[in-house]
């Protein structure tokens, strides 16, 4: 076996490789950038796949050339042809014939895979020439004449900040954009939300006047996938209409901030609000609605222009936080920046053991067929307000159990896959380390960017364990899995345990980590640092307990929805219950304001804010601005909500209830729909006021009975009595923190 480096990083170490392309049907394009210019070089491509049998090939027509491969797994056979079109035959026949073979379907990473190359050796994220657009339009349907690309802006490296604007005609816009995108020469094109808005509209829109997006290094177009691919974030997958460019990378920060908000930080992945909760926003930063645009465009253009200008400036931003993990993982896998960033872990892992047992010769296993096995270990011990509270964390949990324990795939005959961990292991802990003297020293958007990329590294770490129990990994094992998770929940419990016999209250477990609140004489950072050192001292050899968190208070309600209130002020809603991005505003902002004041101990203005909202609701005080509902228009959304069908057919302008766009609208007295621009005072106070309650249900948890909880909240429909109600409470004396 190979050394480690070799393992991670491939075996040809050839530096400055931007960007790999097939080139003809046998060969591939190596584009190279050094000293600030980019090269062009030429190198020989042999497409493969992996099979079963050998008899097939022998007497294919294509005559491939064929390899034993080492050992007994069952894909033995190594099948490599001399050019493309051959492969792609030779694959559908074995297909039609129902042969086992496997096969990477991108040439890319074939290529690298085989050649032990891969992108950006030797290089820093700030090497590659990277370019920042974003797009303004007066419409979200591309296919309305009247939804005209209006405004491109362009930054890029060295300072570059471009406006191009609409002046003649569409279409002359477009090849300007294309003439300086070809000039600018990037290796890599950042947006935010690329993928499913200003890619397929700028060639749906080019595609209606007969320009060609010549943005590839070879001349040719931009060029839009068929059909969906998925986009993995931590447990979500996303859907998104993939993009190509020859020769460069296209990375979507849209994507990236939700890959870099591991924990759940952030309500809302749009640009704006994922800037500012990052507290990143510059003061002057200029902001235009979207309903707006054309009409600021008419009327107030300077406004429009920076703005436009400000969204790639904060797209740059969100990119150098996000996407330097992603950048530095494309320095180990042998695959292309744009497929690191949208592909999910499991393939990537795939890569890594093709790569190094086919560096050596040996044969590969398929897949085990999926089979269920136990999971980790979630557990809430309390319910309530709780002060002050800390969170410890054991450090990469699940692969410290396969190090310490030697657990991995009974079928990694070369021993190839720990030794991986290991290293990638040693690189997360190093970024967290990073992260706190950042920390200490004060440098926020140093000890942001550390600890982005120690997120995303225990992403990658952990899907060493995942990749156990995935049913696409060729070397997938779900009893090593289920060994990994048994030994999690065994020593999990046991840290609870641990803090109990310590004087701690244990709140809530969540697979690695355990919210509690300390002893009262636990009471400084480096006190609570001490403290979990003496809970961790009888722990298995190998597994480290951190200190991975302190809060003022945390408002636990059920498993896994709870809000922590920082030091500073600051807070945090986890759970879906508490970050529903489909409430409405008003009811949103009572929701935050509620769990900020429970955790403040101001009860008795809680309930001051519900029955002055209740009051608001009754008399017709609230702005159409706070009780907008939103939906995005497509077969799926129409079938479940037939009132929104009703609303589309009533609309004046039909381009507005097209697939694809977003309508924003209200519930009406009567029960139907309504443009929030057409609202007249004329919204359902009814459901509204069933809606703030259905809200308050949240809090539920924190009151010892259901009449304590009725008295505080108690329901309130357009007839109630708001004073007897208010009185109600009072008369009772209840005491909400009486434990």
């Amino acid at each position: 076996m190979r050394d480690t480096a070799e393992l991670l990083y491939g075996h040809d170490p050839l530096p400055g490789i931007v960007a790999v392309e097939r080139f003809g049907n046998d060969g591939v394009r190596l584009y190279r950038r050094s000293d600030g210019t980019v090269s062009v070089a030429e190198a020989p491509f042999r497409p493969w796949l992996l099979a079963e049998r050998a008899e097939r090939w022998r007497v294919h027509h294509a005559a491939p050339d064929i390899t034993e491969l080492a050992g007994e797994h069952t894909l033995r056979y190594l099948v490599e042809f001399a050019d493309w079109p051959r492969y792609l035959d030779a694959v559908q026949l074995a297909q039609d014939a129902g042969d086992r073979i496997f096969r990477l379907r991108s040439p890319i990473e074939q290529y690298l895979v085989r050649s032990g190359r891969t992108l950006f050796k030797d290089m820093v994220f700030a090497d590659p020439k990277r370019l920042q657009i974003d797009i303004e339009t007066t419409g979200l349907d591309a296919r309305d004449p009247e939804s005209r690309v209006i405004v491109v802006a362009i930054k890029a490296s060295e300072g570059v900040e471009e406006l191009l604007l609409l002046e003649h005609d569409e279409a002359e816009l477009l090849a300007r954009v294309t003439e300086r995108l070809r000039a600018l020469d990037p290796d890599v094109i950042e947006g935010h939300n690329l993928f499913n808005f200003d890619l397929p509209f700028l060639v749906t829109r080019a595609d209606r006047f007969g320009v060609s997006l010549r943005w590839g290094r070879d001349g040719s177009p931009l060029r839009i996938g068929a059909g969906t691919s998925r986009f993995k974030a931590g447990a979500l997958t996303m859907p998104y209409t993939p993009a190509y460019i020859h020769g460069r990378h296209i990375v979507d920060t849209y994507q990236q901030i939700q890959r870099y908000d591991i924990g759940g930080h952030l309500s809302s992945y749009g640009l704006k609000q994922a800037v500012e909760e990052l507290g990143l926003t510059r003061p002057d930063r200029e902001f235009v609605p979207g309903p707006q645009i054309a009409d600021v465009w008419r009327h107030d253009r300077d406004r429009l222009l920076r703005y436009a200008l400000d969204d790639v400036r904060d797209v740059e931003v969100l990119s150098s936080l996000a996407t330097p993990t992603e950048f530095y993982q494309t320095q180990i896998l042998p695959r292309s920046f744009q497929a690191v960033a949208t592909g999910g872990p499991g393939e990537k892992l795939n890569d890594l053991m093709l790569r190094a047992y086919l560096m050596h010769g040996h044969s590969i296993p398929t897949a085990q067929p999926s089979r269920g096995y136990a999971g980790g270990h979630a557990e809430l011990l309390e319910t309530g307000v709780f002060r002050p509270v800390v969170k410890c964390d054991v450090e990469s949990l699940y692969p410290s159990i396969m190090l310490a324990e030697g657990i991995t795939s009974s079928r990694d005959t070369l021993g190839a896959y720990l030794p991986m961990l290991a290293d990638l292991t040693r690189r997360r802990l190093d970024a967290k380390g990073e992260s706190r003297r950042a920390t200490k020293t004060g440098q926020e958007a140093e000890r942001a960017m550390w600890e982005g990329m120690q997120g995303s590294f225990k992403v990658l770490i952990n899907s060493f364990y995942g990749y156990l129990g995935y049913g696409g990994g060729l070397f997938n094992d779900y009893d090593a899995a289920e060994r990994v998770t048994l030994a999690g929940q065994r020593i999990v419990k046991q840290v609870v345990e641990n803090l109990h016999a310590h004087g701690a209250t244990p709140i809530e477990v969540d697979t690695d980590g355990v919210y509690f609140v300390p002893p009262a004489d636990v009471d400084v950072l480096g006190a609570e640092e001490l403290f979990i050192t003496e809970v961790a001292s009888d722990l298995p050899p190998g597994i480290r307990l951190s200190h991975d968190g302190r809060y003022a208070g945390m408002l636990s309600l059920r498993l896994k929805t709870y809000a922590l209130l920082d030091h500073d002020g600051g807070m945090v809603l986890k759970g879906s219950a508490l970050r529903s991005r489909r409430m409405e505003p008003f009811l949103r902002q009572f929701l935050v304001d509620a769990a900020r004041r429970f955790l403040r101990d101001e009860r008795d203005a809680v309930r001051d804010d519900y029955f002055q909202l209740a009051e608001r609701i009754r008399g017709r005080d609230l702005k159409p601005a706070e009780i907008v509902q939103w939906g995005m228009i497509n077969d799926q959304t129409l079938a479940k909500f037939p009132r929104l069908q009703r609303l589309i057919a009533r609309l004046a302008n039909p381009a507005l209830g097209r697939s694809g766009g977003r309508l924003e609208f209200y519930e009406r007295q009567d029960g139907e729909l309504g443009l929030t621009e057409d609202w007249d005072h004329d919204e359902n106070t009814t459901y509204l006021l069933r809606r703030l309650r259905d809200v308050a249900e949240r809090f539920r948890a924190l009151f010892t009975s259901d009449s304590e909880f009725d008295a505080f909240f108690p329901a309130i429909s357009t007839r109630t009595d708001l004073v007897a109600a208010r009185s109600q409470e009072a008369a009772q004396q209840l005491d909400l923190f009486a434990v």
